[in-house]
C-alpha cells in the first residue's frame, strides 16, 4: 500500500503508520502503577494486521517460590523477563518493535498512533531506530485524546476561578460539567464527518480543527460560526451563555 501510494524513503524502503497500545494485567488508569505484566500490540495502521506484540513479565511463580524457601529453582520455562518498573514496559516494548520492523518486514514505521504518554515519544526520540534522519510523528488517538479532554472540563468545572482571575459563578460551572459528554458527541459527529469528505487531507484537517475551535460556542448557545452541515442555528428558547 506504501509503494502504490509514493511512501517510501529514498532506498526504496515503505514508510507507514502503525497504531500501537499496551494492555495490562490489572486496570491501572491513574492509579495502581504496580501490574506484574503487561502486553503491547504494534498494528498497521492501513492493513490492521499485528506487525510486532511482546508481552513483559515481573514475577515468575515458580522463581518466587523457591526464593522464599531460600533453595535454587529447580529447571522450567521461566517467563520472567523485565525487573523494571511497571510503567516503563509499554515504551520499551513499542522501541522494541520499531527497531525490529526493517529485520522483520522491510518496512519503517515513521507515524505512530498512540495515547498521549509522552515517555514513549522520549524513548523513541532517544532510541532513533532508523537513525538520525528519519523522525517518528506521534499522532495521539480519538479516543485518548476525547478522555483527557474531558478530564480537562471535569478539573475546570471545579475551579471557582478562570486562569485571569475572574469569579466563575457556580452554575456555570455546572452547566460545563453537565454539557461535556455532548462536547464530546460533537467532536466525534465532526471527526467523522471531515474524515469522509473527498479533499485532500490536509483540508479536512483544517475544517476539523475550526468545528474543534467552534464546538464549544454551538453548545453554548453561540451559533455565528457553526457549519450548516451539523447546525441550523439557534434552537427555540435556546439561551447564549457565551459572553
Amino acid at each position: 500500500i506504501a509503494k502504490k501510494e509514493g511512501n517510501i524513503n529514498e532506498n526504496g524502503v515503505p514508510l507507514i503508520t502503525v497504531i500501537a497500545d499496551g494492555a495490562w494485567s490489572k486496570r491501572s488508569y491513574k492509579s495502581g502503577y504496580n501490574v506484574l505484566s503487561g502486553v503491547v500490540s504494534i498494528i498497521g495502521y492501513d492493513t490492521k494486521k499485528v506487525l510486532y506484540m511482546r508481552v513483559r513479565n515481573k514475577y515468575c511463580s515458580i522463581c518466587d517460590k523457591a526464593k522464599l524457601n531460600g533453595n535454587p529453582a529447580s529447571a522450567h520455562v521461566c517467563f520472567k523477563n523485565w525487573d523494571g518498573t511497571s510503567t516503563a514496559m509499554e515504551a520499551d516494548i513499542i522501541v522494541e518493535g520499531f527497531r525490529q520492523s526493517i529485520p522483520m518486514h522491510n518496512i519503517i514505521y515513521n507515524k505512530l498512533i498512540g495515547d498521549g504518554d509522552s515517555s514513549v515519544t522520549k524513548k523513541l526520540f532517544l532510541a532513533k531506530p532508523y537513525g538520525r534522519d528519519v523522525f517518528v510523528k506521534k499522532i495521539e488517538c480519538m479516543n485518548h485524546i476525547l478522555r483527557n479532554y474531558l478530564n480537562r472540563i471535569v478539573d475546570l468545572s471545579v475551579h471557582r476561578k478562570s486562569s485571569s482571575g475572574i469569579v466563575v459563578p457556580g452554575f456555570l460551572r455546572k452547566v460545563l460539567k453537565d454539557k461535556r459528554l455532548k462536547l464530546r458527541c460533537v467532536i466525534t459527529k465532526a471527526i467523522v464527518f471531515r474524515k469522509n469528505m473527498t479533499l485532500h487531507h490536509n483540508e479536512k484537517v483544517e475544517l476539523l480543527k475550526q468545528d474543534v475551535l467552534n464546538s464549544p460556542y454551538y453548545v453554548f448557545g453561540d451559533h455565528s460560526n457553526c457549519a450548516n452541515y451539523f447546525c441550523n442555528g439557534p434552537k427555540e428558547s435556546e439561551v447564549n451563555l457565551v459572553p
